[in-house]
């Protein structure tokens, strides 16, 4: 009796344990999430079908969805807009798509990726310093404006961004714009090349994690998308 009490309470452990383990766990289209922390809340968006920045005619359906981590007011909001096909080219149809990509960094932006025409697959990683929240929205994720005036997000300061996009010829990708109000934690001396002024060697150094992540998942069958943790540093200012 003790003998299957305990076998009881080991397997009710691990269960808890694995539900603990996948309390992170969200999906995106294709592509299933796991992000290192806790805490994260899921806000859907609508879906939209359009060609994904591809020279083909032809509609992906498009599934995009925006995760909140509430940290302390000391570190400020952090903001993850995943967009990710859930059906093939034309709907499932096949297909095969060809990009143009110009992924290079200019005085202001940094960028690594591929550049040329007609090219089979597009990678992009790009890192802003900071900018003033509704701008960079307006710009990069006008949904999050009018969430904004609803209360369900609520972001006022200036954000860095870090934007990781993959494609590829058959039309699946993901696009990861991550938005936050603090610094993020990363390996600074990984960066040895000048940057625009501004931007932050540790979201460089960051960003090509995510750009790791972000390829892995397009090329899984499974469609993967193991986060990068999400590490802000407190703000000097010690505002909310």
């Amino acid at each position: 009796m003790v003998l299957r009490m305990r076998k009881v309470l080991v397997g009710a452990g691990m269960l808890l344990v694995a539900v603990a383990a996948h309390a992170a766990d969200f999906s995106v289209g294709r592509v299933d999430i796991t992000f290192a922390e806790s805490g994260w809340k899921e806000v859907p968006l609508p879906d939209q079908s359009h060609v994904y920045g591809g020279e083909k005619d032809g509609a992906l359906s498009v599934q995009a969805k925006l995760y909140v981590l509430e940290a302390s007011a000391s570190e400020g909001q952090a903001l993850v807009l995943v967009s990710a096909n859930s059906q093939g080219l034309g709907g499932g149809r096949g297909g095969y798509m060809t990009y143009n990509p110009d992924c290079k960094s200019d005085g202001r932006i940094f960028r690594e990726g591929n550049e040329g025409f007609g090219a089979r697959f597009m990678q992009c990683l790009t890192v802003t310093p900071q900018y003033t929240s509704e701008s960079v929205f307006k710009a990069l994720a006008p949904h999050i404006v009018d969430l904004q005036k609803a209360g369900v997000v609520s972001v006022q300061r200036p954000v860095f961004t870090v934007w990781s996009q993959h494609a590829i010829s058959t039309g699946s990708f993901v696009d990861v714009r991550v938005f936050v109000v603090s610094p993020l934690g990363g390996d600074a001396a990984a960066v040895s090349e000048a940057l625009p002024k501004g931007v932050l060697p540790e979201h460089v150094a960051w960003g090509r994690r995510l750009q790791d992540a972000v390829k892995d998942s397009v090329y899984s069958l499974t469609g993967r998308l193991t986060m990068p943790a999400v590490k802000l540093a407190v703000r000097s200012d010690g505002g909310g």
